[in-house]
């Protein structure tokens, strides 16, 4: 009587292709930012595009209000010369603002690498910072609002909505080719070897798997709560230096998987020993 043929599991199908593990570079995370301008873009379109400064041109605030007439005295009241604390206010300005702080911390995510105990460490410094002026402000009865106001009165900084589309669109382009390019250079995790495919008419480097040990580190907190981004350290027997991926996004998916590999590697490897024996 002819027995049914086994049939793997989609699961067990996954780790006989192998698992396929890409880099990418640090640019990736800029997509808040490119988030930021398309919000950015569409806030001052839907605005009317004011890029005027409504301290030099009153009547910048009264096209900003909307299209609809305004009575005389509110016409009046709209054109007397507005203050620089009141102009830090604005939308456009606030926009403006806006795109520029997450510009500034996505650069400062991908200069300095921040893990969880820095993270931690800054969080600290600064409630205790804003607890001692909160504490001065209180005690010698001082405003600390003023000098708050001199600082962003002289903040002003717009954009009309062509520009934020335009960051927009580069930096899409630019991870459309990065996604396009993984292909060029990724590693392939297989039962019994690592594969490395790099350059345009894909050069091969293999690696044995026998003893593979490999580590995951997080080294950025944030660049980990972007994109799921870690490190991987493959540690190869027949290597001197470990094979380090780094910006591997999803790394606990990839973690997950690898275990799961390796676990069939050692099921299989007892087997063609129990095989060997008999």
């Amino acid at each position: 009587m002819a027995t049914d043929p086994k049939v793997t599991p989609p699961s067990e199908r996954n780790l006989v292709k192998g698992i396929k593990i890409f880099t990418f570079p640090k640019l990736i995370f800029l997509f808040p930012t490119m988030l930021a301008a398309l919000v950015c873009g569409i806030g001052m379109s839907l605005l009317g595009n004011p890029t005027e400064d409504p301290v030099k041109h009153p009547q910048a605030a009264v096209k900003a209000g909307g299209a609809e007439p305004a009575p005389a005295s509110a016409a009046k009241s709209a054109t007397r010369p507005m203050a620089k604390h009141e102009r830090f206010v604005t939308p456009q300005n606030l926009l403006g603002i806006l795109f520029l702080a997450i510009f500034a911390f996505n650069l400062l995510v991908m200069g300095i690498d921040f893990p969880r105990f820095t993270v931690v460490a800054v969080l600290l410094v600064v409630l205790l910072v804003t607890f001692i002026l909160m504490w001065i402000g209180a005690y010698f009865d001082y405003d600390l609002m003023r000098p708050a106001r001199v600082v962003f009165g002289n903040i002003y900084t717009v954009a009309d909505s062509g520009f934020y589309y335009w960051m927009a669109l580069a930096m899409a382009v630019n991870f459309a080719i990065i996604y396009a390019t993984r292909w060029l250079d990724y590693w392939q995790i297989m039962p019994n070897e690592i594969l490395h495919h790099h350059g345009p008419l894909s050069d091969l480097e293999r690696y044995p798997t026998t003893n593979l040990k490999f580590d995951k580190e997080i080294p950025d907190v944030f660049e980990f709560l972007f994109l799921g981004a870690g490190r991987l350290v493959l540690h190869v027997t027949e290597e001197r230096k470990a094979i380090v991926l780094d910006n591997v996004l999803l790394i606990n998916s990839k973690e997950i998987a690898l275990k799961r590999l390796m676990s069939r590697m050692e099921v299989r490897v007892t087997t063609d020993q129990e095989v060997s024996q008999d």
